[in-house]
């Protein structure tokens, strides 16, 4: 049965599918109480405010790194995806959790235990006695209040929120992998692209110093020239040290040293820009393991609260054992069978407030996860929305630097033909000549942005996490 009152609303009143599926799933932990505590019912919009598309429905995307086409990506990302350090640790805490649940749960079974000894007892100079017994013995709580089965609770929500948070660090990872490797890519047509810049301006070098040569123009020129390829030179070695520093990291990233990992060559136009399709907020929410791990921290503070309560009543045990006892450890069986049975009730009465501190504690821990709760949801929603809006505007940027390129590269064309007939000086040709370098970055950044974005949307919706194992 379902834990009622929390659920995530879509703005028709329709409560999601996704509310239902988690809540079964993760909190359902026998009988266990809740505080009673009034829980948030935050709503989703019912679409999102930048729309790409007309997103009905969520698109469901595992491998979303296969959309920009990329046989090496596919392989970094399955790199990745078994030896990455920080993925590791998180499966690795995820076992620590498994741990805590099974002891946790361990307290709501007897415990029972086989034990013997054996003693000798007399006077000085006197007669001795011999004593041997071995016994079974077996003690249980009574969870009458529920105090061992939230402690159960608890455990099973801290189990959800870890594997959760191993999907956060899922979804980081993949991020990081494609973001590090289209920097990469980006970097070396950075470099490719201030190699060109500088065979254009060395070629404008030469036209300058052949008119020195016949004394056409003055040789400020020159030195003005001379001083532009120099400066373009000294910026190639920086590009190539933030490329290895890309590729350092990269190699962090799928387990391997950074020395000796190479990556093909290629530049960002040889890839495809994923189509995507966000889907409606309330179902993106419910692929977003950050959410679910808030859920799951909100849960075990409830059940917290109900623990706490539980130190205000009795608390029952039952204990007993059977063995037998023997002067003599051969006639050991032969001897004496002994039992015992008792039960023990105790009571608070009064401990100075201690109880009271723990229920306070206990309530404060769980107003906490509330409003991480909320935050974590507000959060998500933004996120989503200033994604769209970035890859909107970006689209809607491209017409106009394609066409800001087209004319700069026609500007130095004419630029660079006047300037050879001396019909304008050489300022005009350098004007002209940044004017393209700066529309051909321009090109360039909006490309690399356009992919990025895409690796930031697929991110903040979550996508990534179904159709693999849950640990590497």
């Amino acid at each position: 049965m379902s834990k009622p009152g929390f659920k995530l609303q879509a703005a028709s009143g329709k409560r999601p599918l996704w509310t239902v599926v988690l809540v079964c799933s993760v909190f359902m932990s026998g009988c266990a109480v809740r505080s009673g505590l009034e829980t948030p019912e935050p709503e989703a919009p019912a679409q999102w405010e930048n729309q790409i598309a007309d997103s009905r429905a969520a698109v469901t995307n595992p491998a979303w790194w296969q959309g920009f086409g990329s046989d090496e990506l596919n392989q970094l990302v399955a790199r990745s995806l078994s030896d990455n350090t920080d993925l590791r640790a998180a499966a690795a805490r995820v076992l620590q959790a498994e741990g805590r649940l099974q002891q946790a749960g361990s307290s709501l079974f007897p415990s029972l235990s086989l034990d013997g000894g054996a003693s000798t007892s007399g006077t000085f100079g006197g007669t001795s006695s011999d004593s041997f017994q071995l016994r079974a013995n077996a003690s249980y709580e009574l969870d009458l209040w529920g105090r061992l089965r939230n402690n159960k609770a608890i455990a099973e929500a801290n189990l959800e929120a870890s594997r959760f948070d191993r999907d956060s660090v899922r979804l980081t990872v993949l991020a990081s992998v494609a973001n590090t490797w289209l920097q990469w890519r980006y970097l070396e047509d950075r470099l490719a692209l201030a190699e060109d810049s500088l065979a254009l301006a060395e070629r404008v070098l030469e036209l300058v110093e052949a008119k020195v040569r016949y004394g056409a123009v003055s040789p400020q020129d020159l030195a003005q020239q001379r001083t532009l390829v120099a400066n373009q030179r000294a910026a190639l070695p920086d590009l190539r040290q933030q490329a290895r520093e890309t590729r350092y990291a990269l190699a962090v990233l799928v387990g391997d040293t950074p020395q000796g990992f190479l990556l093909s060559d290629g530049g960002l136009d040889e890839l495809t820009v994923p189509e995507i399709e966000p889907g409606l907020p309330a179902e993106v929410l419910a692929q977003r393991p950050d959410v679910g791990r808030a859920l799951a921290n909100l849960m075990a503070a409830d059940y917290g609260v109900a623990v706490a309560r539980s130190a205000y009543w009795p608390s029952l045990s039952l204990t007993g054992g059977a063995g037998y006892a023997s002067s003599s450890l051969s006639d050991l069986f032969d001897g004496d069978a002994v039992y015992s049975l008792a039960a023990s009730l105790s009571q608070l009465l009064f401990d100075g407030g201690q109880v009271r501190g723990e229920n306070t504690t206990a309530r404060a821990a769980w107003l906490e996860q509330v409003a991480t709760y909320r935050g974590v949801l507000l959060t998500a929603l933004s996120e989503v929305d200033q994604s769209l809006g970035s890859i909107n505007a970006l689209e809607q940027q491209d017409q106009f630097f394609r066409e800001a390129l087209a004319q700069a590269r026609r500007s130095f064309e004419i630029a660079e033909v006047r300037y050879r007939e001396g019909d304008i000086e050489l300022i005009s040709v350098l004007d002209a000549q940044t004017s393209l370098n700066n529309a051909r970055r321009n090109m360039l950044d909006q490309r690399y942005n356009e992919l990025l974005a895409r690796v930031t949307l697929y991110r903040v919706l979550g996508q990534g996490l179904a159709g693999f194992p849950e640990a590497p």
